[in-house]
């Protein structure tokens, strides 16, 4: 697996940047993407937050070179 590397810890209302990558083939640069949310008033003491952030594509127009969406096989786009 592959470790993202936005990841952040703060308090009320620091934003959180979420990963983001293709479902099935985590090799697919062309879905590597963060989504930032931030949530005004939270998490207070006694509260956590999770947040989940999906997409239904990758990016508009890819120039990062690497596995294609097209060309994975097998699990986690290897062969």
């Amino acid at each position: 697996a592959l470790i993202p590397s936005s990841k952040k810890r703060g308090g009320l209302g620091v934003p959180l940047d979420i990963p983001l990558g293709h479902k099935d083939a985590a090799r697919v640069r062309s879905h590597f993407d963060g989504m930032e949310v931030r949530i005004p008033d939270a998490p207070r003491a006694d509260e956590i937050v999770v947040a989940i952030a999906v997409t239904d594509s990758g990016r508009p127009h890819p120039r990062v070179g690497g596995l294609t969406k097209d060309k994975i096989v097998g699990i986690d786009g290897v062969g």
